[in-house]
């Protein structure tokens, strides 16, 4: 798809400045998006700053102010400027029945050494061991191998004992991991309240609907408004921002979540809905995720696949690819 050029100077913009920006002791993120008007988003692309605190630019000593504009010059000599839009938000922070089979969008948790809970975001397929493996944060399942992963978490009444589901894989350079399931029987290729996946992965656009399915708020809905957010989490520049609609997109449990293209955007409701994102934490109503495409290329990680060399796993995707999207 050709990008707007218009897109592509702001997101070069950031590019080229959101470290600077990002260093300032006012900023808590810098990502591309819509420049705001008394409230309410235009067509205008900017650089969107973050702060804790608006205030009046009289309230603000000068060497603190931050720029209007961003201007370079591009490859080909043209100069160029960019407007830079500071928004308040404060930093993102990485944020229940027993279910069986295991559907994403589920209370789970870790035992042993590492103790975490938050949503097992959905099942994939791990291009390295040729297996289903479930994925979440690494702040979640954690990053030492052979940790048992429990569904739900022992802060929902999980017990280790008896609701053991998977062991720690590996974790990634992004705020990603994966566990291997303890029997493939446990797996439902699915989730919940989100339909068959995951199937089908796509790139999050700016205006995009999306949706979640999280261990604390349930189904809920917001809009891509920043791409290429920075935060300077876990070495990741290129984040998502998403635009809470109606309430709450996002509390402390939701982390591990997988972001969905929602109805509203392209896709007629007969195909599976497409992943664009995994949840890492929010801030206020809104939600901050890693775009799904880096966290597979990070891990090594595909959709599942047509077919395996396991029946019994066959059987799982055939019988998920049967069911419409709920």
């Amino acid at each position: 798809m050709m990008e707007n050029d218009d897109l592509r100077i702001v997101r070069e913009a950031k590019e080229r400045f959101g470290p600077q920006l990002l260093a300032h002791p006012d900023v808590e993120g810098v990502g591309v998006g819509r420049r705001r008007r008394a409230g309410e988003k235009t067509d205008e692309y900017a650089v969107v700053v973050h702060l804790r605190e608006k205030h009046p630019e009289s309230a603000i000593p000068p060497a603190r102010l931050l720029p209007r504009e961003l201007c370079f010059t591009q490859e080909d000599g043209r100069d160029v400027s960019v407007r830079v839009d500071v928004q308040q938000h404060t930093k993102p922070v990485p944020e229940t029945d027993r279910i069986r089979p295991v559907p994403g969008g589920v209370s789970v948790g870790t035992v042993g050494t590492h103790v975490g809970s938050g949503t097992l975001g959905g099942w994939v397929w791990d291009t390295v061991t040729r297996q289903v493996v479930a994925l979440s944060n690494a702040h979640v399942f954690g990053s030492r191998s052979g940790v048992g992963v429990i569904q739900p978490s022992a802060e929902d009444g999980g017990v280790p004992t008896d609701d053991l589901i998977a062991t720690v894989l590996r974790a990634g350079s992004l705020d990603a991991a994966i566990a291997e399931p303890a029997d493939v029987s446990i797996v439902r290729a699915s989730i919940a309240e989100g339909g068959p996946a995951v199937f089908e992965i796509a790139e999050a656009t700016l205006d995009m609907r999306v949706q979640k399915t999280g261990r604390a708020t349930g189904l809920t809905f917001g809009t891509v408004d920043l791409i290429d957010f920075d935060s300077d989490y876990r070495g990741s520049h290129s984040d998502l921002w998403i635009d809470a609609e109606g309430g709450d997109f996002s509390l402390g449990g939701d982390s591990g979540a997988l972001y969905l293209s929602s109805p509203g955007n392209a896709a007629p409701a007969a195909q599976k809905r497409q992943v664009v994102g995994l949840h890492w934490g929010g801030s206020g109503q809104d939600g901050v995720g890693h775009h799904i495409g880096a966290v597979f290329d990070d891990l090594k990680l595909s959709t599942l696949p047509s077919k395996t060399d396991s029946p019994a796993v066959d059987r799982i995707m055939e019988t998920a690819r049967n069911v419409r999207p709920g």
